[in-house]
């Protein structure tokens, strides 16, 4: 059962990261990074989940998953943007 709601948590965030960066098209990103992202967020969001709802099965872990997997890739896009537009270490 671990291994099910696992797996499901990163095929979860996969999918949200990779439409998310779909939408918004940030620089520098692909779908792959945003599946990956996402993925890793939609674990995470999946884990805290399960340690604030340990009687729910599905329901709220999958829902924590799927605010993990957008608040990562929020992360990443903030990362990405704030080194873009860094002046260079001269001016």
């Amino acid at each position: 059962m671990v291994l099910v709601a696992l797996t499901s948590w990163i095929a979860i965030g996969a999918v949200i990261g990779a439409t998310l960066v779909w939408v918004w098209k940030p620089r520098r990103s692909t779908l792959v990074w945003g599946a990956i992202v996402g993925g890793a967020g939609g674990s995470a969001g999946g884990l805290i989940g399960r340690m604030l709802f340990p009687e729910s099965l599905l329901a709220a872990p999958i829902m924590v998953a799927v605010v993990g997997a957008g608040v990562a890739i929020l992360i990443g896009r903030v990362e990405q943007h704030s080194r873009t537009f860094d002046p260079p270490a001269g001016s």
